[in-house]
């Protein structure tokens, strides 16, 4: 009974830090000066990359020319999910704030396509940038990064298994709910909770669950776009196409991290 005592006692004492902690934790954040110093601090290669992007994501709704409320909304996601994208390559914490801004104005536009898995994903980023904020800020090294570990062959498949039940539950909500592209947009759930949770806990195997959700979102957004470019699909799908080349780098970033740890 004293254990058990402890133990209950010890993990409330946790959840007070972790309370204190979390004003300072978003600050930090969230910090214009934090965020200023993390985008100085990329690497010559990344900086090529996030303008590159940038540039594509501008071009892109440029030539879609829907200035409508819904293509400046699909701009600014687009802008927001580029400069996240680059901060998590290197693993930089203010990848939050970026995040928080991308998933809250990508739910915008994935409402008005009714892209039943990408509500129920983007939704699920939003309520998990800030766990992560929390457990990077606790897992973040020396160089005010986080850490980049191994996942081992238990816990993959334990995630493939999740992956595959949590895809057949999207699939039939999706279905009742007469979603467009039910069998591929219900991966998109599925696949970013894996990617997410990977993410947020530091393990470099989050870039296959990405990688594979890039590629199904270029499909989606290249219907999406084909039925009715009005919809700010353009951008998206530009976005979509910049993300999976982001993807395949950022795995090659946390890749070699993890390497020069071991």
């Amino acid at each position: 009974m004293n254990a058990l005592t402890t133990s209950a006692s010890t993990r409330w004492s946790n959840v007070k830090f972790g309370l204190r902690e979390l004003p300072r934790q978003l600050r930090h954040t969230f910090g214009l000066r934090e965020n200023i110093r993390d985008l100085k601090s990329l690497t010559r290669t990344s900086q090529i990359i996030m303008v590159l992007m940038l540039i594509a994501t501008v071009v892109a709704f440029i030539l879609g020319k829907n200035f409508a409320f819904i293509g400046w909304v699909s701009l600014v996601t687009g802008i927001a999910t580029v400069i996240n994208l680059i901060l998590v390559d290197q693993g930089r914490l203010t990848n939050y704030s970026w995040g928080v801004l991308g998933c809250a104005v990508w739910l915008i536009v994935a409402l008005n396509n009714h892209l039943i898995g990408d509500i129920a994903s983007q939704s699920f980023y939003f309520v998990m940038q800030f766990v992560g904020i929390s457990v990077w800020h606790h897992n973040k090294g020396a160089d005010d990064a986080v850490q980049s570990k191994r996942l081992t062959p238990k816990n993959a498949a334990l995630y493939i298994i999740m992956t595959f039940v949590i895809y057949g539950i999207v699939l039939y909500v999706s279905h009742s709910l007469h979603g467009a592209q039910i069998y591929l947009d219900a991966t998109l759930l599925p696949l970013g909770i894996i990617g997410q949770v990977l993410m947020t806990y530091g393990y470099r195997s989050q870039w296959v669950a990405w990688i594979v959700l890039d590629i199904i979102n270029v499909i989606i957004w290249t219907r999406a776009m084909q039925a009715d470019p009005s919809a700010g699909a353009t951008s998206m799908l530009a976005l979509q196409i910049m993300m999976l080349i982001n993807s395949f780098y950022g795995q090659y970033m946390w890749m070699k991290k993890s390497q020069k740890a071991e």
